[in-house]
């Protein structure tokens, strides 16, 4: 193994790679069932009577302490420790996350009333409180490292996935003309997949570099460390969804719409939307997970790690283990997600989108997504979208997108233009799905 093993002791596994997705298409009005995982009101008085995911999927990630040149990343002629823009601080973060969704529908019932039933898999990895002059170091090859000592500080890094059956409902509570409101709510089963974390309390960590045989250089580290698994690494058990590990969450949401096209079904009929949402409520119970605590105060030479079998083999091995329990609950990352819609005529749109997460990141086994701001002009008709959503994102800064949807084809990202054009790219985002649409007569 490599020095990526102490990475991981010291600082968890961070991930140069954002709990958001379908950054742009998600506000079109012809998202369908994509938007209702944002807000489940979306559900009713939609532009389609049917609409059918075959699947979909869209992966975010960003850091605050890499930046990258994506063209050299993908011609193969980026080095990280050579070409990276860095930006080091004490307390470092990332966050990176995928979110699938398989076979999917939802249906108006009435005019008033719809429903929609979904299966996804979700995972969100983040990293918090990461000494970036730490992580750097230990990132470069133990022949050309230089000794060192360093304050870690309380890292936290967490990771969870899971996979969710869903049931929505929304129905339309006020329509008089100009004003219009409706509601809708969403029910999810959970079945609990891979959850771990790494968290630790007032670490330093010191390199004595060996010259003569890298080998036997030697780190020094002091500090607790606590680590939890949620499958049995030891035995080589396969991580699976859990059934008897499950848990169940809440979405709720509202929308209003101001009309001023109230007997023309031909177009929207709204000059002004706003939306709000809380998605997310709820935890996973992992009734057979294990958490350890270590006492890091010792010492390991670079053989130690190299030999290491894993990186759990590796704290067993070398280091106190002072307290073990069974059995971990991991929160799901609950949001508030607000949204505001300009119609400027029948096929333009401005749109303004929030992410704001509702869970303390610094907690232990803490699961939470980044907070996010966007504003996407958007073209639409019924057929054909085409958006660019220019991104705030917490810890990668701004990052702008494009995207597209072609009947039952959606394709975008929320950073394409910005990782083309920029040498100090701090995060990446993809989505892609296919749908069968149905769409209302009156289109």
């Amino acid at each position: 193994m490599k020095r990526t093993l102490l990475l991981c002791c010291f600082a968890g596994s961070f991930l140069c790679a954002q709990g958001q997705s379908y950054f742009g298409f998600r506000d079109d009005n012809y998202a369908g069932i994509q938007s209702v995982l944002f807000n489940p009101s979306a559900v009713v008085d939609s532009k389609y009577k049917a609409d059918v995911t075959l699947f979909s999927v869209s992966a975010t990630g960003q850091n605050d302490l890499y930046g990258v040149n994506f063209a050299q990343v993908l011609d193969g002629s980026f080095d990280l420790q050579e070409d990276a823009r860095r930006n080091i601080k004490t307390n470092n973060r990332g966050n990176l996350n995928v979110d699938i969704l398989g076979p999917s529908f939802m249906l108006n019932i009435t005019p008033t009333h719809s429903i929609a039933l979904f299966s996804r898999v979700r995972s969100i990895t983040n990293l918090i409180g990461v000494n970036g002059e730490l992580f750097d170091e230990i990132n470069k090859d133990v022949d050309v490292s230089n000794s060192f000592l360093i304050t870690a500080g309380n890292p936290n890094a967490v990771t969870n996935s899971w996979a969710e059956i869903g049931a929505s409902y929304g129905t339309v509570l006020l329509d008089d003309d100009q004003q219009f409101i409706k509601g809708g709510i969403t029910l999810k089963y959970l079945m609990a997949g891979t959850n771990g974390y790494i968290n630790g309390t007032n670490l330093s960590v010191a390199f004595n570099k060996n010259d003569v045989n890298p080998a036997l250089s030697e780190y020094y580290s002091t500090g607790t460390l606590k680590t939890a698994a949620s499958y049995d690494y030891a035995n080589g058990e396969n991580q699976e969804f859990d059934g008897t590990s499950a848990g169940v969450g809440i979405d709720l949401g509202f929308t209003y719409e101001y009309r001023t096209n109230c007997h023309s079904c031909a177009g929207n009929r709204y000059k002004l939307k706003a939306a709000v949402a809380v998605t997310d409520i709820g935890k996973l119970n992992y009734k057979n997970a294990v958490e350890n605590t270590y006492d890091l105060t010792g010492r390991v030479t670079q053989d130690d790690i190299e030999n290491a079998d894993d990186i759990f083999a590796f704290f067993d091995a070398n280091y106190t283990k002072t307290s073990s329990r069974k059995g971990v609950k991991a929160n799901l990352p609950t949001a508030l997600h607000t949204n505001f819609d300009w119609n400027i005529d029948n096929r333009f749109y401005l749109n303004l989108s929030t992410d704001f997460g509702l869970v303390d990141a610094k907690k232990l086994n803490s699961t939470t997504i980044a907070n996010s701001a966007t504003l996407t002009p958007r073209y639409e008709t019924r057929q054909f979208s085409f958006y660019i959503p220019v991104t705030w994102m917490e810890y990668s800064g701004l990052q702008i997108g494009t995207g597209f949807r072609a009947g039952p084809l959606f394709i975008g990202s929320g950073s394409l233009v910005s990782n083309l054009f920029s040498n100090n790219s701090k995060a990446c985002n993809l989505y892609v799905g296919l749908k069968l649409p149905i769409y209302q007569n009156y289109n």
